[in-house]
This record gives C-alpha cells, structure tokens and sequence, in this order.
C-alpha cells in the first residue's frame, strides 16, 4: 500500500477539512484495517493496521478533521512526500531533502521536525547516540496539518 502526504489537503483520501465520520469511513477501507477487538476501546479518529501502520485524526469541536498523523509501519506500507519515502529513509536523509526545498525548524535536539510552509512535521521519540545506533535513525511519525493548527 501507498500513502501519499499531500500538505495541506490530507494524507490519501482523508482530507482536512472533511467530518470525523467520513474520514473514518475511508480509513476503515484501507488494507489491512484491524478492527478494535470485542471490548476494545479505541479513539475516535484511530485506526491501526495489519502492518502496523497507525494513523490518528485530530479534530475540531465541530467534528471537522484538522490534521491527520501517520505511525510508522513495520512493513509494506510506503508514506511519500513529494517523492521521498519518509518512513525508509532515514530521519537525516528526509530532512536534508526538505531542507533543500523548504524552510526547516529543528526542535528539541532534532526530535521535532517542521517545514512550517507546507503544513507538515515530523517526530522521533530518541536520536542515535552514534553510527552504530539504529534507535532514532527513522522518523516514528508525520504530521500533515491545516494552516493555523497549533497556533
């Protein structure tokens, strides 16, 4: 499966913008949707999948999706922007390739990630100690957002 992050409009055809209940709606249909087992309980705007892959909508108190944030997957899922797979590639090859197209800010050590001017950010949990280290060295997360959010 394919997703594309396409800032400010939505990830795939979740778009900003659309009620709660429709983007759930599509988000179900994706392959490999692991439904909430019997008991479960699960976030509104949370779906999770075969492959690990998680994605969670953010929204506003009129049930308008505002952003939408895509969890790493363990495999066969690929998330692109603009050409560059931002779970495959690694933290500091994504960055210098946005770095050359956009303005970049760089938070917290380089946990948190923003081209601010196209509405999408990027997370970490860790940063690799060193060469040898594989902890950090791959975004956990992307975050395609509406203008104005988190202000």
């Amino acid at each position: 499966m394919r997703l594309e992050l396409d800032p400010p409009q939505g990830v795939g055809d979740v778009r900003i913008g659309m009620p709660i209940e429709a983007a759930e709606q599509l988000l179900e249909q994706l392959p490999g949707f692991v439904p909430p087992a019997p008991g479960e309980r699960r976030n509104k705007g949370f779906a999770h999948y075969e492959s690990e892959l998680s994605i969670s909508l953010d929204f506003d108190h009129r049930g308008v999706v505002r952003a939408v944030e895509v969890f790493r997957p363990e495999g066969d899922v690929q998330v692109l922007f603009q050409g560059i797979s931002v779970f495959e590639q690694s933290a500091d090859e994504v960055i210098a390739r946005l770095a050359d197209r956009y303005r970049m800010e760089i938070e917290d050590d380089g946990l948190n990630i923003a081209a601010p001017d196209v509405f999408i950010g990027f997370w970490r949990s860790v940063r690799p100690m060193g060469p040898e280290d594989e902890s950090g060295r791959f975004f956990d997360s992307v975050l395609v957002a509406a203008p104005g959010y988190g202000d």
